[in-house]
């Protein structure tokens, strides 16, 4: 590692430099940003053909944003067959669901629907994302929303032992 030492001559240019008001276009921006109404450009889409990934869009796709609410949906139609399989005398085998349907079971449904919520958007922000370098978020969360039509599927079916 080499030291460069500077002479008095560049020191007082470089605090002049820095001394200098300069145009900063963050404070000329205003309260709000045109871009955050949709005016003026934004990105919706990362440019593939650079190999990027990890990246932030400003605009989702419609089949995404269809896959997120989907996934929300299957959860409330999970937590209501849940209530109503537990209310007919079925187990529930997981600690925490059973706590929030023996404690206060009026909550229980927008508990889970808020959770699940929470997590779609986290996985909607990040769908462009690569977790451990070979799993995509996207297809991440189509396979949880596969997941979770089985669950409501499996649920259909034990709603067939109630009705006998």
């Amino acid at each position: 590692m080499s030291v460069i030492l500077a002479s008095d001559d560049s020191r007082v240019q470089l605090n002049s430099l820095w001394q200098q008001p300069h145009y900063d276009r963050r404070k000329s921006m205003g309260i709000v940003n045109r871009r955050h109404l949709g005016v003026g450009g934004r990105r919706s889409s990362v440019n593939s053909s650079a190999g990027v990934s990890n990246a932030y869009v400003d605009i989702y796709d419609k089949p995404l944003a269809i896959t997120a609410i989907f996934l929300v949906l299957l959860s409330a139609v999970d937590a209501a067959f849940t209530q109503i399989l537990v209310g007919a005398g079925a187990q529930e085998l997981n600690g925490v669901v059973n706590y929030l349907l023996n404690s206060a079971s009026s909550v229980f449904i927008p508990i889970k629907i808020g959770v699940t919520g929470l997590a779609a958007i986290f996985l909607m922000i990040h769908h462009n994302f690569i977790v451990f370098r070979i799993v995509r978020v996207r297809n991440a969360l189509n396979v949880l929303v596969m997941a979770y039509a089985a669950v409501v599927l499996y649920e259909m079916y034990l709603f067939a032992f109630l009705m006998k």
